[in-house]
C-alpha cells in the first residue's frame, strides 16, 4: 500500500514537472518556416512549414511527402500524410494518411527536438530539426 502511494506521487510529481517544463518552452518560432534535418537512415530532408501545411523533400530528390499539420497546444502538433510525389502507387497506398503525433521537447534559437510517434508504431524517434533562418 505505501508503496502504491509513493509510486502515485512520484508519478504525480514527473506529471507536473513535464507540464511545467513544456510551459516554458515557445514554440512559436517553428510553427511556420523552413527547416531541415538529418533522419536516422542518412541523408537530409528540407522542411517548408506553413499554418496548415508542412511538405518534406528528401535529398533534393523527387519524393516529396505533404502533410496536413494540426496544433494541438503550442509546442504539440499532428501530422497527417496527404500526398507524396515519386513513390510507386503500392507504396503510397500503404502510408497515405498516416498520422504523426509530435511533441516539441526543447527548443533553442535555431533549432528544437521533437518526440515523434505514429498510432501504428510503439517506438518514438527523437529529431532534432534546424531552422533555415
Amino acid at each position: 500500500m505505501k508503496l502504491n502511494i509513493i509510486s502515485s506521487l512520484v508519478l504525480s510529481l514527473a506529471s507536473v514537472t513535464y507540464s511545467y517544463g513544456q510551459d516554458l518552452l515557445d514554440c512559436s518560432e517553428f510553427k511556420t518556416g523552413n527547416f531541415h534535418y538529418s533522419p536516422p537512415n542518412g541523408g537530409e530532408v528540407t522542411i517548408k512549414r506553413t499554418k496548415k501545411k508542412q511538405i518534406e523533400r528528401y535529398n533534393q530528390e523527387t519524393q516529396k511527402f505533404i502533410f496536413e499539420i494540426v496544433w494541438i497546444d503550442d509546442c504539440s502538433y499532428d501530422l497527417t500524410l496527404t500526398k507524396t510525389f515519386g513513390l510507386p502507387k503500392e507504396r503510397k497506398k500503404e502510408i497515405l494518411g498516416t498520422k504523426l503525433h509530435c511533441q516539441v521537447i526543447d527548443a533553442s534559437l535555431n533549432h528544437f527536438e521533437v518526440t515523434i510517434y505514429s498510432d501504428d508504431s510503439e517506438k518514438k524517434e527523437e529529431l532534432t530539426i534546424y531552422s533555415n533562418r
